[in-house]
């Protein structure tokens, strides 16, 4: 029995698999004697029915964790044009036939087919000249795939790492147990591209011990190339299908943290750099006084919020990052960012208040008195008379009668000068008499009238 397995890998290729069910497709398939057709169909709409192929036994699944098993038990590969899938069956050694998909905006992956098919590696086709492909293939040709021509034995590989920084670069890093004072030099390649000299080393101690390369937003998908020369003929190699699980971000920065109007709830907030929001997950770590570090399930956003919380006890925050499914996953997590510290000294700080506030009024209070006091006393609206003790009259009115005989003038003291205020000023002028007059009686004569007293 021969076997063809079929693979999308995680993209959605309907038009694959409506050409490889298709009537001239499956014919050219049996006619090359294959019996059975696995399917592996992806994030696509169309599901293959059991009796879309006849002649043909058919099985169909959209995801597995693993297809390795498929493609070891398979006679005949045919793949999608992405560069994962490809090497891991030219890995395998298995014949492969791949189908680019003309209607990507991109022409990255009909670049990687053109440059394996011209290295006679696979073969390749559209999904139009699908069927014409399988009738006239000739897998004989194909030549086995060993991208580690050149280079040292494997032991050697696993001694240079990179990752992706932030998608910002590719940062590669080398090391051998015992670094020799010799130049090495770094060279790499995304996809089939030829191999180009590190553009910046990273040195420690004047040696070479690491490379940054610029990367291009696509290129974290594309299969990348690296060979260390170490001196002589030697060389080291490390192949990595995509970079797309190496990346390793930036940790947040800025973090804050605040109560919320919930009681006892308080949240953590984070800045990010320009990565994409759907792009990154991010969990948050916190720390209750000095106990065991509790770490929260991904979360997409800032910000992350806690409760209850407890009255009086510090906490301790702190934030790392990584991307998402949403826009590949990465095995890696950004470092943890800066800690935070909060605590809710809430009912501690009122009862400091509240003694605050009643020493201040007590101060307050007396400073108020005291100022009163002193406008009373300056105000011209009001005298302080001190009133002397009366004296006990039975001592002085026995003076009056023992020792001045009565004289009152000479009781009571009298100033001088207010004595004489009272003596008159003038002199009395001898009394004249007065009498009263008598009664008259008018009497007209030829002068006029006369009065005359009477008798």
């Amino acid at each position: 029995m021969k076997s063809v397995f079929v693979t999308v890998g995680t993209t959605s290729f309907d038009d694959l698999i409506i050409s490889l069910t298709s009537h001239e497709a499956v014919k050219a398939l049996i006619h090359r004697g294959y019996t059975d057709l696995v399917l592996q169909f992806g994030r696509g709409s169309l599901i293959p029915d059991a009796h879309s192929c006849p002649g043909l036994r058919l099985e169909a699944f959209r995801f597995k964790e693993s297809i390795a098993e498929n493609i070891q038990s398979a006679d005949v590969v045919i793949s999608h044009a992405g560069a994962g899938s490809c090497l891991e069956v030219l890995g395998a050694g298995k014949p492969l036939l791949v189908v680019v998909n003309d209607k990507l905006m991109d022409n990255h992956q009909l670049e990687l087919a053109k440059q394996l098919q011209a290295d006679g590696h696979l073969l390749y086709c559209t999904c139009s000249t699908l069927a014409e492909t399988l009738r006239d293939m000739d897998l004989s040709t194909l030549l086995p795939f060993r991208p580690g021509v050149g280079c040292t034995s494997t032991d050697y590989e696993a001694n240079v790492s990179c990752l992706i920084i932030n998608l910002d670069y590719v940062e590669c890093n080398w090391t051998k147990p015992q670094m020799q004072q010799i130049n090495y030099t770094f060279r790499s390649a995304f996809s089939w591209n030829s191999f180009s000299e590190c553009p910046g080393y990273l040195q420690e101690q004047g040696q070479n011990v690491g490379c940054r390369i610029p990367l291009k937003p696509i290129q974290r998908f594309e299969p990348f190339r690296t060979k260390l020369s170490v001196g002589g003929n030697q060389s080291i190699c490390k192949n990595y299908t995509d970079l797309k699980p190496r990346v390793k971000l930036n940790p947040p920065y800025i973090l804050s943290v605040n109560s919320t109007d919930r009681e006892g709830e308080v949240c953590v907030h984070w800045l990010m750099s320009k990565i994409k929001l759907d792009c990154v997950n991010y969990t948050v770590a916190y720390q209750k006084a000095s106990g065991p570090w509790k770490i929260s399930i991904p979360v997409k956003s800032s910000p992350y919020c806690v409760s209850p919380v407890a009255s009086g006890v510090l906490y301790t925050f702190q934030v790392r990052s990584s991307m998402s499914d949403m826009c590949g996953p990465s095995d890696f997590w950004s470092d943890w960012s800066n800690q935070v510290q909060w605590s809710n000294n809430k009912d501690v700080d009122t009862e400091q208040h509240q003694v605050y506030w009643h020493v201040l009024g007590s101060v307050l209070g007396v400073i108020v008195l005291i100022c009163l006091s002193l406008l009373l006393y300056y105000s011209e609206r009001i005298k302080v008379v001190f009133v002397p003790v009366v004296p006990a009259p039975s001592k002085s009115l026995q003076d009056l009668f023992k020792k001045y005989n009565g004289n009152v003038e000479s009781w009571v003291y009298i100033n001088r000068e207010l004595k004489d205020a009272f003596e008159p000023d003038f002199t009395e002028s001898p009394p004249c008499v007065v009498c009263e007059a008598g009664p008259t009686v008018e009497t007209k004569t030829e002068e006029g009238p006369v009065e005359q007293p009477v008798s």
